[in-house]
């Protein structure tokens, strides 16, 4: 049906159901009623098509959006595909040729120090990872969750592959230091504790 027939149509039903009653209410009679009917159906056919327009609209805007984000809802976030790619064949080399370039240009990312840090602790030369995840917490400021992981990964590294207890324990108290209260700071407690008992032992 063409949209200005709906319309009428729209407004002489609306006339009736609507206009009548109030028209008899106002004691308007014979062709006032009438006039007074048209009027009515008219002004809410029109208001119903604009509001029937604007959440019809709205509607599907919001649903473009949800399937087809604009840059501007959603800023694109880097994903370096092609070096997980390379780390995923097991070139390394080929693919911290790669992180290095994006540093470069990132000079400021902390989340691609945690991938080259992450890569090197894999890798036959894990030593190499502890600079970036100290650069890596650095570059994170006021990010309590990456520090946190930044440093759980330096204890990680520590007690693990470079078997440093020293400064294991440096780390282990910056956590309990840095994040009291939490669930993290009472395990680094307990490992700090097991340590003791074992230099006491020795």
């Amino acid at each position: 049906m063409p949209e200005r027939i709906a319309g009428a149509v729209y407004g002489v039903v609306l006339g009736i159901l609507f206009g009548a009653p109030l028209g008899w209410f106002l004691a308007l009679r014979g062709p006032w009623l009438v006039l007074f009917m048209i009027v009515a159906g008219w002004v809410m056919g029109t208001a119903l098509k604009r509001m029937t327009t604007v959440i019809v609209n709205g509607t599907a805007n919001a649903f473009v959006r949800l399937i087809w984000p604009s840059g501007n809802s959603t800023p694109y976030t880097p994903t370096w595909s092609a070096e997980q790619a390379k780390v995923a064949r097991g070139d390394i080399e080929g693919a911290l040729v790669g992180y290095g370039s994006a540093m470069r240009l990132h000079p400021t990312d902390p989340d691609l120090r945690f991938r080259v840090a992450e890569v090197l602790y894999r890798s036959t030369t894990p030593e190499q990872s502890e600079k970036y995840f100290k650069e890596a917490r650095t570059l994170a400021g006021d990010d309590r969750g990456r520090e946190l992981y930044a440093t759980q990964r330096l204890i990680d590294l520590y007690l693990g592959p470079l078997g440093d207890n020293v400064r294991a324990l440096v780390e282990l108290r910056r956590v309990v230091e840095r994040f009291p209260g939490t669930s993290e700071a009472a395990a680094a407690r307990k490992v700090l504790m097991e340590m003791k008992a074992i230099v006491r032992l020795d």
